[in-house]
């Protein structure tokens, strides 16, 4: 957990300070030599991060060809608990509250917050009918498609199983 916070304070660093090169990041964040090299690599192997030469330094920027909606998704993915209630949504469709329920070890309440979180931010849509609350995914292709594309970010075994399971149930 430890090389994802590194990541993450070097990555929001290249986005707040774009265009730093490599020893000022490394100086700005007195992380040594190799594990800068290391993280930088693998930020940028995963398209989250672009290095370009100017002939003096290497510079870092934050890539920027994730889409607002890519970004909002992203955002909500990053929990853990919101990241396998998406990929349970996605596998399964609509399904009510206590189908969701069962496949969880939350509590009731907690599920509620983050299925609220992801109608809130328009990632799910609710549907009320009489006393049950069904959920589904509002555009499941655009969702699933950014998981796949950004998985190797998660370090997660579930994602890797869902972007297997997607990519062949769609063919």
């Amino acid at each position: 957990m430890e090389e994802l916070s590194t990541r993450k304070k070097i990555y929001e660093t290249i986005v707040l300070n774009p265009g730093m090169h490599f020893r000022e990041l490394q100086r700005f964040l007195s992380i040594p030599i190799g594990m800068l090299e290391y993280h930088l690599s693998v930020l940028e192997k995963n398209g989250l991060v672009v290095s370009k030469d100017d002939g003096r330094y290497k510079r870092y920027f934050a890539n920027t060809t994730m889409t607002q909606e890519e970004r909002k998704i992203m955002g909500l993915l990053r929990n853990n608990i919101t990241r396998n209630i998406v990929i349970f949504l996605l596998e399964n469709g609509r399904s009510k509250h206590a189908d969701i329920m069962r496949n969880f070890d939350i509590s009731p309440s907690t599920l509620s917050y983050h299925l609220n979180k992801l109608v809130k931010k328009g990632i799910v849509v609710r549907e009320s009918i009489g006393r049950e609350n069904y959920y589904e995914i509002r555009r499941p292709e655009t969702v699933a498609n950014t998981i796949i594309k950004y998985r190797k970010s998660f370090l997660d075994s579930v994602v890797d199983n869902f972007a297997e399971w997607w990519l062949g149930h769609k063919k």
